[in-house]
Parts: C-alpha cells; structure tokens; sequence
C-alpha cells in the first residue's frame, strides 16, 4: 500500500493480492474490532456487491450473536441466493475507522471474503486498475449542507 495527496484527496494504492487460483485481484486488508483487539482480515473488493459478506467463522471471532441479527438475502452474479446475517461491525480501512453493514453466512463457498458497497463506497473512490494491477482509494471528502 503507498499513498498519495493530490487536489486535497488522500490516495493509497493497494497492489493487487494472489487469489487462490493465482490470479491478481482486487484483494485488500482492512481491520475488524473484536471487543478487545483488532483483527485483521482479506477481503476481495466487488463493486458489484450490495453488502460486504464474510464467512460465519468472522462472527465468531467478533462474538456476534448471529440470532440477533436481521436475515437477508442476496442474489449473486450465477442467479443463486445467498442467506447472510446482517449486523453492523467496526472496521478500519484506508486510514479510517468507522460502522459499516457486514453479512454472515456459511453458505459462503468463495475462498474469501467480500467488501461491498454499502458502508465503504460512500466514503471511498474506488479505482481498479487490472493493467497496472491496482486498487486505488481516495477519501471522499463530506461536504456541509
């Protein structure tokens, strides 16, 4: 990871990650509150996914009470439904720390985590750049109204 200030915007740039077939993705480590320490975790960043979605064994770690939390459902990219336990986590990523929704499932059968939308691509640009094989992050910045 490096950053970069430019026009006001803090920039990092996250070099892609090997996933387990090999491949160079868009792969980044971000940090999620126990309770008591921060854990960190691999996460595949899909701009294609509503929710970031990790594998029930997460929860565990978090002492989430997956009873407590809000079923949903999610319809992946190959038309199959996914059930997950939404809850909200604390998480550090690019410098930031803040709630972001997570879902929870052991139907999860990706050999990895997944960071959606919600809850990080409101406070980040998100740029992939598969050539260069870089994720780039820029804060973005809130604006009074």
């Amino acid at each position: 990871m490096s950053s970069s200030r430019s026009s006001g915007l803090r920039r990092l740039e996250f070099p892609y990650l090997k996933d387990a077939q090999g491949r160079h993705a868009p792969i980044v480590y971000l940090q999620v509150w126990t309770g008591n320490r921060w854990l960190y975790l691999q996460a595949y960043v899909d701009s294609g996914a509503s929710w970031s979605v990790f594998h029930v064994d997460v929860a565990q770690l978090l002492g989430i009470n997956l009873k407590k939390a809000k079923r949903r459902y999610v319809t992946l990219g190959n038309g199959s439904v996914l059930p997950i336990y939404l809850q909200h986590i604390r998480v550090r990523f690019a410098g930031m720390e803040f709630l972001a929704p997570a879902g929870f499932s052991d139907a999860l059968r990706m050999g990895f985590n997944l960071m959606g939308r919600s809850g990080f691509f409101d406070r980040f640009l998100m740029c992939f750049n598969d050539r260069a094989r870089v994720l780039t992050v820029s804060r973005i910045e809130r604006t009074r109204r």
